[in-house]
């Protein structure tokens, strides 16, 4: 590995389950939510989180990172964003929080955290404004 890069952890006990997508701790804070999408962003977001929930939480985390999972670095603004929407109440021992591009190229991100069989996504950013 890489001086700087950071370990793609994930709750390994999910790796052969698949990818499925909940929003109930999405912000709503407008920039930073699905309120924030045109029709456009949203078509392209619907269709990313297709794609994704075909694969299972192994295929998905094996992805490089331009097409797959970027992991937040603890304690990193982004990290402590998503911290910050996370309702679970399994919140001791280790966090898995990441982000992904919903296009390989671009700045088209989704950041939020694993919990058990979810991803959990806490905010939207079509346009790289968050942390960039």
């Amino acid at each position: 590995m890489s001086e700087g890069a950071v370990s793609k952890k994930f709750d390994f006990s999910y790796a052969e389950r698949g990818v499925l997508f909940d929003i109930c701790d999405c912000s709503l804070d407008k920039r930073l939510s699905f309120y924030s999408l045109n029709r456009e962003q949203a078509d392209r977001f619907l269709k990313r989180l297709k794609h994704i929930r075909k694969m299972n939480w192994g295929q998905f985390m094996a992805l490089d990172r331009e097409r797959g999972v970027t992991p937040e670095i603890p304690g990193s603004d982004s990290y402590v964003m998503i911290d910050s929407q996370n309702t679970s109440d399994i919140r001791l021992g280790e966090n898995y929080y990441y982000h992904f591009r919903v296009e390989q190229k671009g700045l088209f991100r989704v950041f939020g955290y694993q919990f058990g069989q979810l991803f959990c996504i806490t905010h939207i950013d079509p346009d790289g404004r968050i942390h960039h």
